[in-house]
Order: structure tokens, then sequence, then C-alpha cells
């Protein structure tokens, strides 16, 4: 009963591991380059006039807020369930989260995953003929 017991508390704690890595990580490092790195690109492509300052206004926030409610949900979903597996569990999600955040920093980094995140956020608002000039031009 030992063995198998260890063995369970083994691979939860693998999974939490896997799952920040995997999960957490890239969706907390998503919302924050909402407030950050895409929120600068996105003035920059009303600067440029690639898209208007009305539907930046009128996408951008739902976009940032839906980004910390399913990072806060999923966050508090982790905590409580590594907190469970007291004392290795918060160490295993401390782990994930640190390799995830190493793994995915360049979400938080001015890049042509910005530009494709952009072209999500933003999908037909856009100028795409000014966007694709801009992107030759600065990428």
């Amino acid at each position: 009963m030992g063995n198998m017991e260890g063995f369970s508390i083994f691979l939860f704690n693998a999974i939490i591991t896997l799952f920040c890595f995997f999960a957490l990580s890239p969706i907390v490092l998503s919302a924050i380059s909402s407030f950050g790195v895409q929120k600068r690109f996105a003035q920059t492509m009303v600067d440029e006039g690639v898209i208007s300052a009305e539907n930046v206004k009128a996408l951008l926030p739902k976009k940032q807020l839906a980004g910390v409610i399913v990072s806060v949900v999923v966050a508090a979903a982790v905590a409580y369930s590594a907190v469970k597996m007291m004392p290795f569990g918060p160490i295993c999600a401390l782990f994930g989260v640190a390799g995830g955040v190493m793994k995915y920093r360049k979400v938080l980094q001015f890049n042509s995953l910005t530009v494709q995140r952009f072209k999500s956020t933003f999908k037909d608002s856009y100028n795409a003929k000014k966007l694709n000039a801009y992107v030759d031009r600065m990428f």
C-alpha cells in the first residue's frame, strides 16, 4: 500500500509540474503581455494607420480582462492543488512555473509572435497591407 501511495503522490506532483510548465506559465505570460507588449504594439499600429483607435479601445480591454480572469482561475486551481500535496506540491509547481517562464518568455518580447497575436485579436479590423508593410520594414 505504501509504494502505491508514494507513486500516486509522485505522479500527482509530476502532473502539477508539467501543467505549470505547459499551461500555467504561457497563460499568465500571455495575460501580462496584453498589458505590455500587446498594448504598445496596438498603439504603434494606431500610429501607423493600420487600425483605428476605436477598434483597439473596443477589443483590447476585453482581451486583457479575459486573460486576467483565466490566469487567476487557473493559478488558483494550481495553487490549491499544489498546497494539498505539501510539502513537495508547491515546490514542483514553482519549478514548473520557473521553467515555463524561461521557455515562453518570448511572449513578453516585441517579435513576430506579437504580430500573430495582434492579427488574432483584431482579425478583420486592421489594414493588412499597411501591417505587412510595417512588418517588412521592422522585422
